[in-house]
């Protein structure tokens, strides 16, 4: 998991002023005002081509928690990090309404994510350190907030979440990073096995440079591609290879 700039990108124009999803966003404050806590959500809104497009851009195609490389196999899906029908803390809670509805078609609480991250582990879970801050509705402030999933756009992941090789835990006991790891599957079998395979690969090209190969100088360039944010497990990387990736 890597930290997601979405500062400098262009908000799509389908959620952006006047577009449909800052309308959808007023009905649905109205309708709570009404009474309402069951939505409607427009997935053709929040799911658009072109909002996925730019989240698939801004996260060089990975997975905004397990940093999986999502290719054509899997379509992948537009996750919302503060659940839009309603929210689970834990296994046993049936699930509250009304949920996040007016961060719906919001830009900053949408993520391009892996189907297994989403639907599998995430699901509606959003627990909070202390529940008597959680906002529930448009007119709260979810700045007072304390999550306890990491949110890659706002917080420092190193400073949560550390590698010992392939196996991710949390760093000096994180709350967070135990719950981040928990609920989005981070250490699942399949993915273990996936960053696994690939460090093996890059210790042995570490033993090469180590050497003095003839190659060491096109591996170490290669390396520090390796620990670029679009490469994959680049956060693995980094930590397995710091002076490397430098």
């Amino acid at each position: 998991m890597i930290k997601i700039d979405k500062s400098n990108v262009p908000i799509p124009a389908v959620l952006g002023p006047n577009g449909n999803g800052e309308k959808a966003i007023e009905k649905l404050r109205t309708a709570f005002d009404n009474g309402d806590t069951s939505f409607v959500f427009n997935k053709k809104i929040y799911g658009h081509s072109t909002v996925k497009e730019a989240l698939k851009k801004i996260q060089h195609n990975k997975c905004c928690f397990c940093e999986t490389s999502i290719t054509h196999i899997s379509h992948g899906d537009v996750e919302h990090f503060r659940p839009k029908a309603g929210y689970q803390v834990d296994e046993k809670q049936e699930l509250v309404k009304p949920g996040y509805y007016w961060l719906a078609y919001d830009f900053a609480n949408l993520f391009f994510c892996c189907q297994v991250c989403n639907q599998v582990y995430k699901k509606n879970y959003f627990p909070l350190a202390d529940e008597t801050k959680r906002a529930n509705s448009h007119r709260a402030d979810i700045a007072l907030e304390d999550s306890l999933i990491l949110n890659p756009a706002l917080d420092e992941i190193v400073e949560h979440l550390m590698f010992d090789a392939e196996i991710i835990k949390p760093k000096n006991g994180s709350q967070k990073g135990a719950e981040t790891i928990k609920r989005t599957g981070l250490n699942r079998e399949f993915l273990l096995k996936e960053r696994l395979e690939h460090l093996k690969k890059l210790r042995f090209l570490e033993c090469i440079v180590l050497r003095n190969g003839e190659q060491a100088d096109e591996i170490k360039a290669a390396f520090k591609e390796w620990g670029k944010s679009m490469s994959l497990f680049s956060a693995m990387v980094r930590a397995n290879f710091p002076k490397l990736v430098k």
